[in-house]
């Protein structure tokens, strides 16, 4: 998996990112009834026993490995826009929208 973080979502990680010391998690839940669907969060978290770690830059993401099959591709971007948030776009789509970077369990 590789992971390229945008100019823009770099400056507001940094930003961010001050004011923790943990790692950021890209995680992905199969939600839903009959209609299933994945749905995308970021948060602040600590490496776990099965987490693959990925350095983009100076910040580092964990994935599990459930994430890493939902996302399907090779290569996954972090965005971020004003207006919509961040975003997680592969090749091939845009994953989520208007994400927020929240503590996990806040």
């Amino acid at each position: 998996m590789e992971i390229t973080v945008t100019t823009e979502a770099i400056e507001r990680l940094m930003v961010m990112s001050k004011e923790h010391e943990k790692l950021i998690r890209i995680n992905g839940e199969l939600v839903g009834g009959c209609g299933m669907t994945v749905e995308y969060a970021l948060w602040w978290d600590e490496r776990g026993p099965y987490d693959r770690e990925v350095k983009a830059d100076s910040l580092t993401f964990l994935l599990d490995k459930e994430t890493i099959e939902y996302i399907g591709a090779e290569k996954l971007t972090v965005d971020y826009r004003p207006q919509q948030g961040f975003r997680l776009v592969t090749p091939h789509q845009i994953l989520a929208y208007g994400l927020q970077l929240k503590e996990r369990w806040g």
